[in-house]
């Protein structure tokens, strides 16, 4: 018998918290989550995806963009907000000339000639609870051409808002992210026993596969985080 040829299966929010729901036993067969016990579980879904993000990078969470750069500008903001930026270069007209190195904040505070203007050779991250800005040194300065920045850089893991969206994981992670949701929230309703002793250790189980199948080749691994 021939296979679908497909690897499109998915689970929205709604499902997720159904089905985690459905395995502690909080809701029987067919049964939907109601208004509050949706509200309660997507805190909860969204609270352990960031906490899961603390422990990346993800190989799938890695993404590349680039800021264009403004002739007497040295502050930018970052967007979408990373966790972490890995490397930054700089170009002209699209052409990249030269990586760029990273100064810490300490060694940015002690630089005293941080007015200069030219090429920019070397950036500094500053990472606020909500945004993220870099300051490029030396100051660009330029009367033509496109001036810019690629970089690579982790992305933050994105909220969940709507019963409708879908989790932003792979689809290798939903099953991962259904019973340890589930095991979460049976703290929640204060479920105790062998059924749920076993959900707690196959969500143990199932995350330390996700995070083991998600580290390839020169990834630079960073402690944190947990389940």
């Amino acid at each position: 018998m021939a296979t679908s040829g497909t690897i499109t299966f998915n689970l929205n929010a709604q499902q997720v918290i159904d089905a985690a729901l459905q395995k502690i036993g909080v809701l029987g067969e067919g049964e939907t989550a109601s208004g509050n016990q949706y509200v309660e579980a997507q805190r909860e879904l969204n609270l352990m995806m960031h906490t899961w993000g603390m422990q990346g990078p993800n190989l799938w969470s890695l993404a590349e963009t680039s800021i264009t750069l403004v002739s007497g500008t040295q502050t930018y903001t970052l967007s979408p907000r990373p966790r972490f930026v890995q490397n930054m270069r700089f170009a002209i007209d699209g052409v990249e000339q030269y990586p760029m190195s990273e100064w810490d904040r300490q060694d940015w505070d002690r630089f005293p000639m941080k007015t200069q203007t030219g090429n920019p050779i070397k950036f500094v991250i500053d990472r606020q609870r909500a945004s993220t800005t870099v300051k490029v040194w030396p100051i660009p300065s330029f009367s033509s051409g496109t001036y810019t920045c690629p970089y690579s850089y982790e992305r933050v893991w994105e909220d969940v808002t709507q019963p409708s969206e879908d989790i932003d994981v792979p689809q290798e992670w939903l099953e991962t992210v259904t019973v340890n949701l589930g095991a979460r929230l049976a703290d929640d309703y204060r479920l105790n026993g062998v059924h749920i002793d076993r959900v707690r250790d196959r969500a143990a189980r199932l995350y330390d596969m996700a995070m083991t199948a998600d580290r390839r080749g020169d990834v630079r691994i960073r402690v944190g985080g947990g389940r």
